[in-house]
């Protein structure tokens, strides 16, 4: 057998002598390669999308909707649903989602902006451990029921911000400017002892003159948004003047102001220790956690296609939100919570109690949030609907996400939720889009390896040709010695030669098309929801892949004709003109 130097030498030499019959073996694979490795770094990206819009390795189970004279009549969701999902032998875990079932709006400063937004109907909970555990720190570290931290030394008496009856929802006061010691009346002076218990109509202290809102004949300052720019009004059907002095002071000799004209209250600062995260809460007259929110990435691409360009607002994505809450800390994505209010005109009575303001703060990003609206602890929202709809709803599960062992026992999961348990699985975006994916994929692999295909037969005949326009040096290395071995091993590892570089030439040509076509994306095609900054994602498996089907191809091409040249015998060749 020739040593391995040797025959890798010759193999080279025959393989580069002619660039003809190199460049007509080679073209096919270079095309079929180049497909190949194109159409699977495009679906392996589209997967990738969809796995970040789409937890597809997850199944919902909803009740099936029932209507009774215009009321909802569907079975109920509820704890006893959940353990008897939990109790199937094929399921992992079953986690309870519970919408916000009654009306809540929201109100918030963005860079400057104030934004309100409808928070009823497009808020859920969901247990923390469920969306903890990912590399997010700030959703690890805050994202929990904050009510349940007993001794928490940050709860303190305060006095809460006076409403403004111009404003149903109230922006969330901002902190006090730096080095400014916190005080819990939040106006510059300490409360009236046994504030904790103050009812919401005593008046504020500090402010002489000037009595909380709800009573006739009092003005009260308003909310200020720190850094917002946005300053409240005065409320009241009176005058805020009291015994010639404006509010908060001033000489009994002053001037009074012009009718018509309300003195300018004084600012009003969160009062609370640790304001990033702590507000005075309205009703309680305590200082609370704010409610640890989590948005996907679905609401920061809606509001930034749909949304902030139609009304002039600032973009945000992910790396923003959390360059904002390292940058500014987490006050920089607060905002207030109206329990019971609503942005939407017409809304009918759901509710008979009166609404109070939350304030609540977004902690991060997040794949297992509510994909259009936010996502909270669930206790938060089980307190809110038993205070504001009754116990069932404090009872009843919007959705209960269900995680199977092995995705193949999907179909039997479904035949015992739909036949016994008389509910529904959630026909799941992610579960079609994989679909549509997994054909286009399949679609793209069919034409690539018809392409190569092609070039297989393509390479045979060039292989043949060669055998036959070299039976005399095939005659002549036969008659030195070499044996079928040998010769059929030239011919294979010409193949291959072939096959190694028409493949790498063309992973180049998938690569710089590739880069071409993000070019014209990035500057051609306006912005759209979950836009990729790059359409392939070149895997090393898809490289390697490529390499190895295309030398395999051309082996396979190769070898009957190496087989003919290997069993040609020597005087035959040699008697050839």
């Amino acid at each position: 057998m020739m040593p391995a130097k040797n025959l890798m030498r010759m193999v080279l030499k025959n393989t580069m002598r002619s660039k003809r019959h190199f460049a007509l073996s080679a073209f096919g694979i270079v095309i079929g390669i180049w497909f190949f490795v194109l159409f699977l770094a495009l679906t392996q990206r589209a997967g990738g999308v969809l796995e970040a819009v789409f937890p597809v390795g997850e199944v919902q189970v909803v009740p099936k909707r029932v209507s009774l004279l215009g009321k909802d009549a569907s079975k109920k969701l509820d704890d006893a649903t959940v353990a008897t999902i939990k109790a199937r032998p094929e399921v992992k875990s079953a986690v309870p989602r519970m919408n916000l079932s009654f009306p809540a709006a929201g109100r918030g400063d963005f860079e400057g902006t104030d934004l309100k937004f409808e928070v009823g109907g497009f808020a859920d909970g969901v247990d923390p451990s469920y969306v903890r555990g990912g590399n997010d720190e700030r959703i690890n570290e805050y994202f929990k029921d904050w009510e349940l931290l007993k001794d928490d030394p940050n709860r303190v008496a305060c006095v809460p911000p006076p409403r403004d009856p111009e404003d149903d929802v109230m922006q969330s006061p901002g902190k006090p400017p730096s080095g400014k010691k916190p005080v819990q009346s939040g106006w510059g002076d300490e409360p009236d002892a046994g504030v904790g218990s103050a009812d919401p109509g005593s008046a504020a202290p500090g402010s002489a003159g000037v009595t909380a809102p709800g009573s006739a004949g009092s003005a009260a300052p308003g909310s200020g948004s720190s850094g917002s720019g946005s300053t409240s009004t005065l409320g009241g059907s009176g005058s805020a003047i009291a015994g010639g002095s404006a509010f908060g002071g001033g000489s009994p000799g002053a001037l009074p102001l012009p009718p018509g004209r309300r003195p300018k209250p004084p600012p009003y600062f969160n009062p609370c220790p640790e304001p990033d995260r702590y507000y005075c809460d309205d009703t309680e007259r305590m200082c609370k956690h704010r409610v640890p929110i989590v948005l996907s990435q679905t609401v920061v691409e809606l509001y930034n296609n749909q949304f902030a360009k139609s009304h002039g607002m600032p973009m945000a994505d992910k790396n923003l939100v959390n360059m904002l809450i390292q940058q500014r800390g987490l006050s920089a994505m607060r905002f207030s919570i109206g329990l019971g209010n609503t942005t939407i005109s017409g809304t009918g009575q759901v509710t008979k109690k009166r609404p109070r303001r939350v304030e609540a703060v977004v902690v991060g990003v997040s794949a297992r949030a509510m994909q259009v609206g936010v996502t909270m602890p669930i206790e938060y929202v089980r307190r809110w609907n038993q205070e504001y709809l009754g116990e069932d709803a404090a009872t009843s599960y919007s959705s209960i996400i269900v995680t199977l062992k092995d995705t193949k026992q999907l179909a039997p999961f479904t035949s015992w939720i739909e036949d016994e348990q008389g509910l529904a699985v959630s026909d799941s975006l992610g579960r079609q889009f994989a679909t549509v994916i997994f054909v286009i994929r399949t679609l793209f692999l069919i034409i690539s390896i018809a392409i190569l295909a092609i070039s297989i037969i393509n390479i045979g005949h060039n292989f043949f040709v060669q055998v036959s326009e070299r039976r005399r040096e095939i005659g002549i290395m036969r008659a030195v010695g070499a044996s079928e071995l040998d010769v059929m091993l030239v011919m294979l590892g010409e193949a291959a030669m072939i096959g190694i570089i028409g493949g790498i030439i063309g992973i180049g040509f998938a690569v710089g098309s590739g880069s071409l076509w993000n070019w014209v994306a990035a500057h051609k095609i306006p912005a759209f929801p979950f836009k990729p900054s790059s359409w392939f994602d070149y895997k090393v498996w898809i490289w390697g892949g490529g390499l190895v089907f295309s030398t395999v191809s051309c082996v396979l091409g190769g070898f009957l004709p190496a087989r003919r040249a290997a069993k040609m015998e020597p005087a035959q060749a040699l008697a050839q003109n």
